[in-house]
């Protein structure tokens, strides 16, 4: 009509197709995967010998953390190794004495390696960017113990392999996918949440997974499983999960009780994630969420 302004073209580019956002995802866990695992085995070895030379004891590596459980991402703080002191090296010591000797014996064996010491791990930074804690535990007939949160003591008999094999039957029950989403949403907490103190824990992230995953019957290419993760895990959040292990009561007991200020601020920024997610138009947008 004579007069009237030219209809505006819309600038909003339109969603990425599935099947390539879905590619992305999966060239993104070939780049996870392709960490320097021989890289990791070699500082593990160092860090038994070392504890073997200070306690005069058999020191067992036992992965009951993301290495274990495959859920390890590259860079991520993620990786948590039980040294089991076999014999009774540890039975009459405190863990916070138990601590200071293990992080004194990896200092003198790696003098320019940065180590500290927490009230329940050793944790060791490399420059190659891997992370390791290092937890002391004492083996008995029935299962391990380890410091208690807070190291006021060592803890009951703790049983790690429940939970591994607990997320393996839920994984394999989903076609694998399950592992590889976990290691997604890890990263994407990473990009997504600044602060330390918003960050759900990685043991955290696999257990909602666990219940997210359990009963699952939708698709499972991994961008429907991450936006099922997001979904879920905002509402399962707010209630506390409990410690299969037997470590704590909860897994996720950092966040106090049900329906905490500490909970609900998680569940909001599960929200977010999945809402970053459903607004990327462009593999640039994406990188801003999962690129390391």
């Amino acid at each position: 009509m004579a007069g009237s302004s030219p209809r505006r073209l819309s600038s909003v580019r339109p969603p990425l197709p599935e099947a390539e956002i879905n590619e992305y995802l999966r060239q993104r866990l070939r780049d996870y995967n392709d960490r320097d695992v021989a890289s990791i085995a070699r500082h593990i070895d160092v860090l038994r010998k070392a504890l073997e030379s200070e306690f005069d004891e058999l020191v067992r590596p036992l992965f009951g953390g993301s290495v274990g459980r495959h859920t390890y991402v590259d860079g991520l703080s993620d990786i948590d190794v039980l040294m089991v002191i076999e014999g009774s090296a540890l039975s009459e010591q405190s863990p916070s004495d138990a601590l200071q000797r293990m992080a004194r014996s990896i200092r003198e064996r790696l003098p320019s390696t940065t180590v500290s010491v927490g009230s329940m791990a050793v944790t060791i930074q490399y420059s190659d960017r891997h992370e390791v804690q290092v937890l002391p535990s004492i083996k008995s007939r029935t299962g391990i113990r380890i410091p208690m949160p807070g190291g006021a003591g060592w803890s009951r008999i703790l049983h790690p392999e429940r939970f591994a094999r607990k997320l393996t039957n839920v994984n394999q029950s989903n076609g694998g996918r399950v592992v590889p989403t976990i290691k997604l949403v890890k990263t994407l907490a990473r990009r997504s949440v600044q602060s330390d103190r918003g960050r759900l824990s990685g043991y955290h992230i696999e257990s909602l997974a666990i219940d997210a995953f359990q009963s699952y019957q939708g698709p499972r290419d991994l961008q429907s499983m991450l936006r099922r993760f997001l979904t879920h895990a905002a509402s399962a959040v707010l209630q506390p999960i409990r410690d299969s292990t037997g470590q704590s009561r909860f897994v996720d007991g950092y966040l106090g009780s049900a329906g905490s200020t500490e909970r609900r601020r998680a569940a909001e920024n599960l929200r977010r994630m999945r809402r970053s997610l459903d607004a990327c138009r462009s593999h640039r947008d994406l990188d801003n969420l999962f690129r390391q």
